[in-house]
């Protein structure tokens, strides 16, 4: 099926999550791999609908509509119909993974596609987000125009992959697509990169409700680290000295605390899946002392006074991003609820999302006008 068999009016609308608490970090990448992660998908996180439409004159075939960034564009091939290099060329990432899906399909006269990005997380809050958004790009239009993507797990995930990595040229490890488009608790190991081994880290109903009573997210900001991720980068791909060592000690550290935390989570033991937050929030400072930045230590610090029992800075670290807690086992969950109140109010630019477990994955709804 393609455009040309389409009419205008039907639409998709694709929901995915983002992760939180990835123990193991860092060992996803090129540089960083062979590894393996242990996260948590969580919800709500990425919204996209689709819908076909009728098109005239010479106006690009879609329209990219992402309120929390500001954007409301329209994209399409570059010169002689080159979806390989698509325009305006403002936003690439989602310019690309638009090219992705539609390059198989072509563009006919006289159709078009309107898409609305939406999420529930801030940008560069180092929740996965912008893998998710293309996760979520991808199955919509995808399953619009009448494939199967949607429904191929890890052919999703490998090709928002390739759409940020290949064709955006952006970097990036591969934990974040896999848990976007199979939800629920992972443990993917890595290696050779990009290749990927992912099992699902099965849990009981009472944890999934201890975790969404207990779990705190704080967003800091947005993330922006680039020169401490390259002195990161360049320590682990230097010839040796003691900043090569101690990092990839760390790194190997991290590897195997993603088998400890995914053991941990497995067995409902969530007293020692905290203690292996806390050893990968201290191994990930090992990496660079910058990558657990001032907010994170700020927040860390009310949350040890509030008997939080467990901490991880998400995704690389550094100056933005978020951190996850887990409360202290209170009544009904309210060590939660006084943790996010009170790290509301230490600065009201933090934003504590409601987030819970994600038990499955990309989820879709038809939609008809």
């Amino acid at each position: 099926m393609g455009l040309t068999s389409l009419r205008p009016g039907r639409g998709v609308r694709v929901t995915v999550p983002v992760r939180v608490a990835d123990v193991g970090g860092w060992t996803d990448t090129w540089f960083g791999s062979p590894g393996a992660v242990c996260s948590l998908a969580v919800g709500p996180g990425v919204q996209v609908s689709a819908w076909l439409v009728e098109r005239t004159g010479d106006d690009l075939p879609v329209r990219l509509v992402a309120p929390a960034l500001g954007l409301d564009e329209r994209t399409g091939p570059g010169e002689g119909s080159d979806w390989s290099r698509p325009v305006p060329g403002d936003h690439p990432l989602l310019e690309h993974a638009v090219a992705f899906a539609l390059e198989p399909w072509g563009s006919p006269d006289g159709i078009g596609l309107d898409v609305e990005i939406t999420s529930a997380v801030p940008p560069g809050a180092s929740l996965g987000t912008s893998a998710s958004v293309v996760v979520a790009l991808l199955a919509a239009l995808d399953e619009l125009l009448g494939g199967d993507l949607i429904v191929r797990h890890a052919d999703l995930a490998q090709a928002a992959h390739e759409v940020e990595t290949a064709r955006a040229g952006r970097e990036a490890g591969v934990q974040d697509q896999w848990a976007a488009a199979f939800g629920g608790a992972s443990l993917l190991s890595v290696g050779p990169y990009p290749d990927v081994r992912r099992r699902a880290v099965q849990l009981d109903q009472p944890i999934v409700d201890q975790l969404d009573a207990r779990l705190v997210t704080v967003v800091f900001g947005a993330h922006d680290s680039s020169a401490v991720h390259h002195e990161v980068i360049n320590a682990l791909t230097g010839c040796g000295g003691p900043e090569h060592d101690r990092a990839r000690g760390a790194l190997r550290r991290l590897a195997a605390l993603a088998g400890e935390a995914a053991s941990a989570l497995a067995a409902g033991d969530l007293a020692r899946w905290a203690d292996v937050l806390l050893a990968a929030t201290d191994a990930q400072g090992q990496l660079h002392p910058a990558l657990v930045g001032p907010a994170h230590r700020a927040a860390i610090d009310i949350g040890r006074s509030l008997g939080a029992v467990g901490w991880k800075v998400n995704g690389a670290g550094g100056d933005g991003g978020s951190l996850t807690l887990l409360a202290g086992d209170g009544d009904a969950g309210g060590g939660a609820a006084e943790l996010a109140a009170t790290l509301r109010a230490h600065d009201p630019t933090w934003v504590v999302p409601t987030l819970r477990v994600s038990r499955g994955p990309v989820g879709w709804e038809a939609l008809v006008r």
